[in-house]
């Protein structure tokens, strides 16, 4: 209970504290859809999974909700119930009681165990369906009663429904039944009841299988294709300490798990020979972890080959078998353990210990370390979509993505709404046409988030289109995102003004977006202005800048936006500005200034308008809270 207890705590402790990958939204979001629909768009998109968890996470999100917490809790409970499992495994397969322990603690606090844990996608379950599947397998053969075989049918097709390389697993199992049935005939009947149970899995599976072998057969993959050295490096150093330590220490992560596996092969062989009338043998054990261990992995890897379908995410089954096997190793041979500390036993002391500080600072760097953290700053970046959109009808603004990430759009919850350009891959054409059907339906102004995306978007396509008929008018910096702020205005839509510049310019109309009045701006967002310029060319023999200048009621400007005012703007029928505002203002009102300044004169002055002013009144705001 005490290893459980440890278990549940690191996987719920800190549940929520990460932001969900993208990934998670997406099975967020493929999972609101009906029970029906899941299916159909399974089988639509190819997506490369099948609907078990989809359907487990929409009956859950129903009752649960759709926090982080929420979402991750399923992953979370099978975690914990995998670390139970396991234990019962590793004493069905008469390892001792201190071998069973260790390996259930060793999945307990598992950096790869604990990583798939807080995720919240199919993998923890998919361990705790393989590893229920392994146990009724071996309880089966042993005790040979019909619960059990249905048990097992039951569990194993819901993992083959959970993902399809649960398929590799029941391959291992299939190897060992067989091998059983040629070394010991007298397990020949229990044998039988297991061929039995996995005729009725191949029966209702089938019709999925029929469905969806597009899918099987057309992914392209998500992954890579490693060579066969890099495959094993990555999978055992995964396997050990999860992705979380730094790239160079991998191949030593990697030489201990050999080394630890091997340790432990070695004590069951020695196991094996000196006790092999036991009613389940010690070799069995053996060749049975082996194949559980080996047979996935190279079956992942070799399905690789031909396509980038390779990923440490996939090999999630074997940590069971891997744990077992060092925990074997570890624990030793009761039947050698002396109370006298041996130099076999000092050493299995050391391994231990090493493996353990490898794993808790794999674990401590998941938790505690940005560059090894699911975050990416969608948290911030919501937010701050919601300032910029701020002060504006929702139906006038745009959110927009370069590509199709599903994650911003659980953060965002607000009114407005979004769109990716190009709306597919290198879709420059379909870019332009979203941004018409913008200006057909009178938007104003669009927030652009750009990452990188060279299968997406490799040429600035986003940008490319908005920029035929909006205007950058700003750009925020909210962690790893660029954000630009794009925005238009018709002239008709001006406010006429008459202000004239002693050096013959003038303004003959302005907007200010927000319009002013209460509840107008919030730190964080932007206030946009729209000026009408007229005067000749001239004017601008002496560099001339516009300033917007944001004002307390003490006079001290609080933001501003300073720009070079040129030829092209007085030809122009509108020039468009953005003030962006700091993080922390005071609520209260604030004034909106323009004017015009010589910034190579020395001191700069200031160009006075015909009333003698050096700046204009343009519109009075109120600053809320955000």
């Amino acid at each position: 209970m005490a290893i459980l207890a440890v278990a549940f705590a690191l996987r719920v402790s800190t549940l929520g504290l990460q932001e969900l990958r993208g990934d998670e939204a997406f099975g967020y979001f493929f999972s609101q859809q009906s029970y029906s629909q899941i299916v159909t768009e399974t089988l639509r998109l190819g997506e490369p999974h099948p609907v078990a968890s989809y359907f487990l996470q929409k009956l859950w999100s129903g009752i649960a909700g759709d926090s982080e917490f929420a979402l991750r809790f399923v992953s979370a409970w099978f975690g914990t119930l995998a670390v139970a499992l396991l234990y019962r495994l590793g004493r069905s397969l008469a390892l001792p009681r201190s071998a069973a322990a260790l390996a259930a603690l060793l999945l307990a606090i598992s950096p790869y165990a604990v990583w798939h844990s807080q995720d919240a996608r199919m993998y923890s379950m998919s361990l705790a369906l393989t590893i229920a599947s392994m146990w009724l397998l071996v309880e089966g053969l042993q005790k040979e009663r019909w619960t059990l075989w249905v048990a097992y049918g039951a569990v194993s097709l819901l993992a083959l429904y959970t993902h399809y390389f649960a398929a590799f697993v029941l391959a291992a199992q299939g190897v060992f039944v067989v091998g059983m049935m040629i070394a010991a005939p007298r397990k020949r009947a229990a044998c039988l009841r297991w061929l039995v149970a996995m005729a009725a899995i191949a029966l209702l599976y089938l019709p999925w299988l029929v469905f969806a072998s597009s899918i099987l057969s057309g992914y392209k993959g998500a992954g890579d294709s490693p060579g066969i050295v890099a495959m094993v490096v990555r999978s055992l150093s995964a396997l050990t300490v999860a992705v979380s330590v730094p790239s160079s220490q991998h191949v030593a992560m990697a030489l201990l798990a050999i080394v630890l596996v091997a340790v432990g092969a070695v004590t069951l062989a020695r196991r094996s020979s000196a006790s092999p009338s036991e009613p389940w043998s010690p070799r069995w054990t053996l060749a049975l972890l082996l194949l559980y261990l080996l047979l996935p992995l190279a079956a992942s890897w070799i399905s690789a080959l031909r396509r980038p379908i390779f990923d440490e995410r996939y090999l999630i089954t074997a940590s069971a078998p891997f744990l077992l096997l060092v925990a074997a190793g570890l624990s030793g041979d009761p039947a050698r353990t002396t109370r006298r500390l041996t130099p076999g036993g000092v050493a299995r002391l050391a391994m231990l210990a090493l493996l353990l500080a490898a794993m808790l600072l794999s674990l401590q760097n998941y938790l505690t370390n940005p560059a090894y953290s699911k975050s990416r700053g969608w948290r911030d970046l919501a937010v701050a979509l919601d300032r910029l959109a701020q002060g504006m009808p929702a139906a006038q603004v745009r959110l927009v993505q370069n590509y199709p990430d599903p994650t911003l759009w659980y953060y965002y919850r607000g009114p407005v709404a979004h769109t990716v350009l190009p709306p597919a891959p290198q879709d420059s054409t379909g870019a332009g046409s979203e941004v018409e059907r913008m200006l057909a339906e009178g938007v104003s102004r669009v927030v652009l988030v750009e990452q990188p995306s060279p299968a997406w978007d490799d040429d600035g396509i986003a940008a490319s289109a908005l920029a035929q008929d909006f205007t950058a008018l700003a750009q925020v910096d909210v962690g790893q995102w660029p954000l630009t702020v794009y925005g238009r205005a018709e002239p008709a839509a001006l406010t006429p003004a008459s202000i004239a510049f002693a050096n013959g310019l003038g303004v003959t109309g302005y907007l200010v977006e927000p319009a002013g009045g209460r509840e107008s701006i919030t730190p964080g967002g932007v206030v946009v202005v729209h000026l009408g310029w007229q005067g000749p060319p001239e004017a601008l023999a002496s560099p001339t800048k516009v300033f917007l200048h944001l004002t307390n009621e003490a006079g001290q400007p609080i933001a501003q936006r300073d720009q070079l005012l040129t030829a092209a703007d007085l030809s122009a029928p509108v020039t468009s500005y953005a003030i962006v505002l700091p993080d922390s203002i005071a609520p209260g009102s604030y004034r909106l200034l323009v004017g015009l300044y010589n910034p190579d004169a020395p001191g700069a002055p200031r160009v006075q308008t015909s009333d003698g002013l050096d700046a204009v009144l343009l519109a009075e705001v109120e600053a809320i809270s955000p």
